[in-house]
């Protein structure tokens, strides 16, 4: 019986520490890396040759617009397709959490003017079963996903929900107002 689920065999291992890359075999084992070395032919219930090809980490994507397209792309195409196993959502202070029924059409409206993200892919894809940003959060939970979410909790979905949404558009918050009206946790 072999040890290991899978061998990476003979690929050259960059492994993110800043250490120079070499040439190795990486055994997974249970879906995460068991070991890095040499192994013999019959270690790995299945070999993959990665013969002069790199392996490494998944990347980290620290700025998307993929709030929307992860309900209805697990992948969330292209980036996992060039190696991204992490993105981070809720950039450029837009996103869907914490939002009222009655501003979600305007939260879609500013993705699309803003991000060009398209306004019917979201209206068609997107379930709206939340509506404070730990509803967000189940929901996003719920999902299959082939690649994980690092969601950070947008600024102007906060700041229509505390002031309203025309406040929010022409001053700042006071300090009344940032102590009143916050989203239940």
């Amino acid at each position: 019986m072999a040890d290991y689920d899978v061998v990476v065999r003979n690929g050259m291992v960059i492994d993110g520490t800043r250490m120079p890359r070499y040439r190795a075999d990486v055994a997974i084992k249970g879906g995460r890396v068991a070991a890095i070395g040499r192994f013999p032919t019959d270690a790995g219930a299945k070999n993959i040759d990665a013969s002069g090809m790199i392996v490494a980490p998944g990347f980290v994507d620290l700025h998307t617009h993929y709030d929307a397209q992860l309900f209805w792309d697990p992948y969330c195409s292209i980036s996992s397709w060039h190696g991204v196993t992490s993105i981070v959502i809720g950039n450029c202070g837009f996103g869907f959490a914490p939002v009222r029924p009655a501003e979600r059409e305007r939260a879609m409206q500013t993705m699309t003017r803003v991000e060009a993200i398209p306004y019917g892919a979201m209206k068609a894809g997107m379930p709206w079963d939340w509506t404070t940003f730990p509803e967000f959060l189940d929901s996003i939970d719920r999902k299959p996903k082939s690649i994980n979410i690092l969601p950070y909790m947008a600024i102007s979905p906060l700041l229509t929900w505390v002031m309203g949404l025309e406040a929010a558009k022409t001053r700042p918050p006071t300090g009344a107002g940032r102590a009143r009206n916050l989203p239940p946790a």
